[in-house]
């Protein structure tokens, strides 16, 4: 799978990335899309609240707008 740049005027991450994933299942229907969230977890609790919520917001935006299967991919930091 080639690496895909979105390059967008605004901040935002959840209206782009979704409206990518609907481009890219209109070339194919029938097809099945499916968006890897890679997210990092850190160990302690005080810890993960420090840590930015990105990953929920495009998984709630890609939930909203497409179809798409979401796999949200968490790394425990040690």
């Amino acid at each position: 799978m080639p690496l895909v740049l979105l390059n967008f005027r605004s901040r935002s991450l959840g209206r782009p990335i979704a409206a990518y994933v609907r481009r890219v299942a209109a070339l194919a229907p029938g097809t099945r899309v499916t968006v890897l969230i890679p997210e990092t977890e850190p160990e302690r609790l005080w810890q993960r609240l420090l840590q930015n919520q990105r990953g929920a917001v495009v998984a709630h935006a890609l939930r909203r707008e497409t179809d798409a299967v979401i796999c949200r991919l968490r790394f425990r930091l040690l």
